[in-house]
């Protein structure tokens, strides 16, 4: 078996994941009911992992707990994406 190379991370806030159109469409696809739509990032591996972090988000949160509150992001949800990152049931 070959080695796979891993690729390079770096640091990123809880609110710049959050503000992200795809991290949205994720909470909002979920909220719905859609199944998982693979096609959203294409090949930008961020986009496709912010739309599922959203999806993630989604199914933890309350169903009354809104992504955004007068257009910007909900205090709430940003503490409980933290929270749930902490604990690694999202990445």
């Amino acid at each position: 078996m070959t080695k796979q190379e891993q690729v390079e991370t770096r640091p990123v806030t809880v609110q710049s994941i959050m503000k992200t159109d795809e991290f949205e469409r994720g909470f909002r696809d979920a909220r719905k009911g859609k199944p998982f739509d693979w096609r959203i990032g294409g090949d930008d591996i961020d986009a496709a992992w912010d739309y599922e972090r959203g999806r993630l988000l989604a199914y933890l949160a309350p169903l009354d707990m809104p992504l955004r509150i007068n257009g910007k992001l909900n205090p709430e949800a940003v503490a409980l994406y933290a929270a749930a990152s902490k604990r690694r049931y999202v990445r």
